[in-house]
Formats: structure tokens, sequence, C-alpha cells
């Protein structure tokens, strides 16, 4: 008998659930919805909302007519030059950023207001990070203490919310060295305690389980975070997006399975992956 373990933190995250609540608040009033990209970072939630109604504004290309539309800002942030010019397009525009990282970025202005340097863990080019570039002059974007370059004495550290909390730390670490030569310098631990709280779960599942399930879309940054975590721990580990891509062979020889999920996975996604894995005849 396989022994499915599942992780107690599972499914949406706060931000993650409230902006899939606006759209499907604003769908069953009868609004035309919009979605500024990808709500979320997952394929089979975006795939659902859109057969509720939901569409996706390319904001790469000219867009259509909006004044008859509302648009709903994705979870991760808008750049705040777009942001504007969705105002003056469409009807009404509803802002769903996480209030996570509203706060980061109302952090990133504040410091930025008295004189620091801003430097900020996290990946270039992703949603949330363009959104937090575009509320102050200049963000140093880096993924290791080796990308950084400090040019004043007065130095701020922040982390993308969904970034790992130990590489972040060891980042910190280097700037504290580096402190002789500051003087002043801020760390601030922006990073989701949400997803700290999923780390040390998808830890714990890797070590004491034959085998490790992380669940969760292609682009989402924390369920690949999550992914690579469990496979440092045990090689016997498996990013999947939903269950029809399980395969009998992971398990056949397992005593016991963990399952994890980055944080725009939806419980219902969870729940069928475990139900496959109980029709195995192991």
């Amino acid at each position: 008998m396989l022994k499915i373990n599942v992780a107690n933190e599972i499914g949406f995250c706060f931000g993650v659930d409230r902006a899939i609540k606006i759209v499907e608040t604003l769908i069953r009033r009868g609004a035309k919805v919009y979605v500024t990209g990808d709500l979320i970072h997952n394929e089979d939630e975006m795939k659902r909302l859109k057969m509720l109604g939901l569409e996706s504004l390319d904001l790469d290309r000219d867009w259509p007519d909006l004044s008859e539309v509302t648009v709903v800002v994705r979870a991760h942030g808008l750049p705040l030059k777009t942001l504007e010019r969705l105002k003056n397009k469409a009807h009404t525009v509803v802002n769903a950023t996480c209030p996570v990282v509203f706060a980061l970025a109302n952090s990133l202005k504040n410091a930025e207001a008295n004189g620091f340097e801003l430097f900020l863990y996290g990946h270039e080019g992703h949603d949330e990070v363009e959104y937090l570039k575009s509320v102050v002059k200049k963000l140093k974007v880096i993924k290791s203490y080796d990308d950084v370059e400090i040019s004043s004495g007065k130095v701020a550290l922040f982390s993308q919310t969904t970034m790992d909390t130990g590489r972040f730390s060891d980042i910190a670490v280097h700037f504290s060295h580096d402190v002789q030569h500051l003087s002043t310098l801020l760390v601030q631990n922006s990073i989701c305690h949400i997803t700290f709280e999923r780390e040390e779960e998808v830890k714990r599942l890797a070590r004491d389980n034959d085998v490790c399930i992380v669940v969760g879309g292609k682009k989402s940054s924390n369920t690949k975070k999550l992914f690579e975590m469990a496979k440092s721990i045990n090689l016997n580990s498996y990013l999947i997006l939903d269950s029809t891509e399980i395969e009998m062979k992971w398990v056949e020889s397992a005593r016991s399975v963990g399952i994890c999920s980055g944080t725009s996975t939806p419980q219902r996604i969870i729940s069928e992956i475990v139900e496959k894995l109980r029709t195995f005849k192991i």
C-alpha cells in the first residue's frame, strides 16, 4: 500500500485566492473581464477562468477597444506606465496585485526616498520584478552576491516575494561583511511567509518520503524553486502541472510519496493527483 502524504500548506496562497475571487465576482456580475497577461502562473486555472469568460490582454500587441471592458491587473502587479495607459483606455481597472507585493513596492519607494541604493534578489524579467522596477528610479536585480556592484555607502537589500530564503540569507551575509565600507545597510526579508513555510514543508516531504511530487505551473517561479529544493534532497522528485503527467513507474516500488504545491496551484488538482495515486495497484 502506497502511503500518500500531502503538505499542510497546499493550494492557493492568500494573494492568488484574492485575485481569482475578484475575477469570479466581476464575471458573475456580468462584466466583460480582461486580465493583463496571466492573472496567475498556473495554466490549468487560467484555462478554467477563460471558460468562465475571462479574456487575456496581450500587453505586447495593439489593444482592442476597452471602453466597455473591466481590466484586472494580474496578481504579480503591472508596470506603472502600462497601468496609467490602461486607466485611460479601459472602462474600469481593478488592481488585483498581491498585497504582499504591493507592500514590498511601498518599502522600496520609502528606501529610495531615504537615499538608499536599492538591490533586489530576484529574477530579471519576472512579472513581479518588472512591476517593482517601475515604482523606483533604479533597482538593481541580482541572483547572487557575484552580481553586486555597490556605488554608494547607503545600501538596501530586498527580495522578490517568492525567492529562496536560504539564498537570500547568504546574500545578506555577504552584504554584512562589506558593512565596514557602508555607512548604512538595510536588509529587509520581503519573502512571503507562506513561501517560507512551503520551503520547509517540501524539504521535510522530500526527506521523509521515497518520492516527492511538486505540483504547479510551468511559469511559476515559486513552484520551480520548490522542485529544485526537493530534487537537491531526493532524486526521486518530480514537477508536474496536474494528474495527467504522473507516471506509474515513479511510485511502483515506493512505500510513500509526498505531495506539495506552488502557491498558484488549485486544491482540486491536488485532490485529483491523490485520487490517481490511489488507483495504482501497488
